[in-house]
């Protein structure tokens, strides 16, 4: 499918003169179907605005099945706006605390939202999941798929900052994100793949021989 039929349908997801979210996703029941839905949105999201690094990012309150914001790579704005961030920063503008105090009083209830993203998140935006404080976390495709697509990544996984939050920063587990990897992987890693096509060079592989294994 090429970027102008994305576009067409997305139209259906955002009103963009009145900048009000669509809900396509809440008539679903289904975990796996909800899943699916919104991560099919943030890919949509992320071909839309930056189909070169199809990072894209949704945050959902699952309480009600809505979507709170968007996020996709900004990378062309400021390098650390990954998909995750912007839409970190996106739900915090878009929600600000109530006193002026986002640390200890912030818009939303973020216990009470889902992160939806293309790819498994760095450990940057791993870190700002735990430490926004976000319920559930939903990831396409694997850092080492993403490398594999020609774009290489620190190989630190989501688990590896799941558990060093456990332990380390000693946060209780009921305030350490529940993880779901792969879900719609066929889907994202064939954004990836397409996306980083111009990194695979043979050179990409001499260097990175891991990655032949």
């Amino acid at each position: 499918m090429n970027i102008a039929s994305f576009a067409i349908g997305f139209l259906h997801f955002i009103n963009t003169a009145t900048a009000t979210i669509m809900q396509p996703c809440q008539n679903l029941s289904n975990m796996i179907a909800i899943d699916e839905c919104y991560m099919k949105i943030a890919l949509d999201y992320a071909l839309i605005h930056n189909p070169k690094f199809p990072f894209g990012a949704l945050i959902v309150d699952h309480t009600k099945n809505e979507i709170s914001c968007y996020g996709a790579n900004s990378n062309t704005k400021n390098k650390l706006l990954h998909g995750e961030t912007s839409a970190f920063w996106n739900c915090t503008e878009m929600y600000p605390s109530p006193t002026g105090n986002d640390m200890t009083d912030p818009g939303l209830d973020w216990s009470h939202q889902t992160l939806y993203t293309t790819g498994e998140p760095c450990p940057m935006c791993a870190s700002q999941s735990v430490y926004r404080g976000v319920a559930r976390i939903v990831w396409g495709t694997s850092i080492p798929d993403i490398n594999k697509s020609g774009r290489e990544q620190i190989t630190i996984r989501m688990d590896d900052v799941i558990q060093s939050a456990k332990l380390g920063a000693n946060i209780p587990n009921r305030r350490v994100p529940v993880v779901e990897g792969s879900v719609l992987k066929d889907e994202c890693d064939f954004a990836f793949w397409c996306a980083f096509a111009s990194f695979r060079d043979e050179q990409y592989y001499i260097e990175n021989p891991v990655l032949n294994a």
